[in-house]
């Protein structure tokens, strides 16, 4: 696994060893999660926490969502393409 994604998960569990995030815990994750998972890993597999909290808030799921489709576009380079269209 990598180094770097192992010392998220331990971080996660460390502060919440039950396993249960609030929303500004699960949020803090999402600059790391949503690189990988725009790069096709799966939440479930890198931090099931992150994903049981957003299979039950509505907020932190269309935030992680619209993050992750930013992301998207910007490694499709939608982003700036749409940026040199309004040029």
């Amino acid at each position: 696994m990598d180094d770097n994604l192992h010392k998220l998960i331990n971080c996660i569990f460390d502060i919440h060893p039950d396993g249960n995030l609030d929303c500004e815990e699960c949020c803090k994750q999402f600059n790391c999660l949503v690189e990988l998972v725009a790069s096709g890993a799966q939440v479930s597999q890198l931090l099931p926490a992150v994903e049981a909290h957003l299979s039950c808030c509505p907020d932190c799921r269309e935030e992680f969502q619209a993050l992750l489709s930013i992301v998207i576009a910007d490694n499709q380079g939608l982003l700036m393409q749409q940026g040199k269209e309004a040029e």
